[in-house]
Formats: structure tokens, sequence, C-alpha cells
């Protein structure tokens, strides 16, 4: 059994397989700038449960909360890693192995790019492909697993988070918000973005807006930029008839095939199998396999 976490969408349009006791809620209006969605899982099976890798989205952060069994997470680039009770996942930039022991009960806070650090006021760039302990960190969090751990429906799972992550945001100052604004606005451009063009738009040098948006967000705006045009090209790629690819990725600054499998090398570590043999094109992209990250929204 996988716990895949994704939006109702992708659930309807991918026919993503959930378990019946996964739980999407939704935060309050005043945290909707820093949180995406909220997630409760809980399973029975016992034992080791492997997680699909697209279980973490580029470009979100993630407060977890395991309430029941173990987490580990591998990522490529070092040894693995098992989660505390309570912590703050940074930026996932490359493939990552997740499993946990079961039986597992766990709620999940998605965040967007800055939102670690507008709740936490953590420098995000200390736990890029890592985690960050929140039990030890303010005492809500202690109590937030506490009440989580002792809530039989479901359903109240949305207030506890909600009342924890008010409380959390109250405590943080709100400055630099002009990070939150670049991040916003290289979504909204889907990552086609010069880092000339954001030095001259906000008035900064280039060391002084790679090093405040470094400390915010938690990576440099050049690779979140380009993990935004991955996911894009990702999503646009997948919903396209096979001689059409051309158009679509034209919208984005990769110009050959070349330079596509260069990020998805990048946030993936393997080759796509789509391009295997020497006159493999994007057109060859099995609809099925294309989405191996970002699957959540």
């Amino acid at each position: 059994m996988y716990g895949v976490i994704c939006s109702d969408s992708d659930i309807l349009k991918h026919h993503i397989f959930v378990p019946m006791n996964f739980h999407i809620h939704h935060p309050a209006d005043a945290l909707r700038p820093f949180v995406k969605q909220y997630y409760y899982w809980e399973d029975d099976t016992r034992g080791i449960i492997q997680l699909p890798q697209n279980l973490f989205a580029l470009g979100d952060q993630y407060m977890v909360f395991i309430l029941e069994g173990k987490a580990e997470v591998k990522p490529v680039n070092h040894k693995a890693f098992t989660l505390p009770a309570g912590s703050v996942l940074g930026h996932l930039t490359c493939a990552c192995q997740l499993q946990v022991q079961g039986p597992v009960k766990a709620a999940v806070v998605q965040l967007n790019a800055y939102g670690g650090y507008r709740l936490l006021g953590m420098d995000a760039a200390n736990f890029t492909n890592y985690y960050r302990n929140l039990t030890t960190a303010q005492p809500i969090w202690q109590e937030l697993i506490a009440a989580l751990q002792l809530e039989k429906d479901p359903q109240r799972i949305e207030s506890l988070l909600d009342n924890a992550c008010l409380y959390a945001l109250s405590e943080q100052p709100g400055n630099l918000r002009e990070v939150d604004d670049m991040a916003d606005y290289l979504l909204i451009r889907q990552g086609n973005v010069s880092i000339e063009e954001l030095t001259a738009r906000y008035g900064l040098s280039r060391p002084t807006l790679e090093r405040l948006f470094s400390k915010i967000v938690g990576i440099p705006p050049q690779l979140y930029a380009r993990m935004i045009r991955y996911k894009t090209a990702l999503s646009a790629l997948r919903q396209l008839n096979l001689p059409e690819w051309q158009t679509h990725v034209a919208a984005t600054p990769w110009y050959n095939q070349a330079m596509f499998i260069k990020d998805y090398l990048l946030f993936n570590h393997e080759a796509p199998s789509y391009f295997a043999g020497a006159t493999g094109t994007i057109a060859h992209m099995p609809v099925n396999n294309l989405q191996q990250v970002a699957v959540a929204s």
C-alpha cells in the first residue's frame, strides 16, 4: 500500500491510489500565503512500506509529524536519515527513497517555498535535502504532536494544525517579504526569468539577492527557477499528443532534448527511459511514467 501526497484533482485526473484513511485538509485563510494543504495518513500495514519518490514536490517544504511508526529518507547524494516525531523537511532537489515502518500515523503540512521561514524563522538553506527537528524548537510543536496522537476524529486534525501554525506565524517578525514576492513572481512567470531581470526588478545586487533568497527559500533563485521550469514542462508534456511536444516546450528555456535530460538528471538522478537509443526524442515519452516528482499542487 502506498501513501501519495497529491491534490484532489490529481487523484481524479491521474487515478493515483491512496489509502481510504488518507485525508486532505485546507488551512485557514490567514495561513494560505504560506501553507498549501494538510495531509493526514493512517495505515495499519505492518513492516516496511515503500513510498514513491514523488511523495514530496520540488519547490515546496514540509512539516512532518510522525505520530506512529518510523520514517526514513534516503537522498541520492548522502546517507539515509530518520525523521524525528516532528520535523521540517527542506527542499528535496534530488531523487529520494522514502519508507516507513508501519503501522503508521502521520500528519503533514505542505508549505510553499518560503513557508518554512515565515512559520519557523529558520534559515532554510541549512536543511536542503535534509531536515530540522521541531521537537527541540518551540513548545507548540510538542504540544501539537501530543494532541494529534490523542485525536481520534480525522476531521479535527485541520483545527489542531491551524491553531499551531497560526501561533507559530504570530511569533515571527515577518520581515524580508520582498523575497516572498520574488518567489511568487518566478511561479507566475513559470521560471522563465533571468537573474539580471530579478536584480533590476527588485533593485538589489546579484550577491545580495542570491543571499536573501537562499536564506528564506533555502536554495538559490536560479535553482528554484529550474525546478519550476521542470515541473511546468512535465505538466505540459503529459497532456500532449505526441507530434505536438515542440510547441509546448518552446514556452520553456529548453531548446533541445539534451537540455531537458540535463535537468531531469539533476532532479531525478536517472536518465528518462523514453530517451533511450540514438533516435529517442521527447515525443516518445510514455504518459504514465512521466511525472516522477512534483505531484502535489
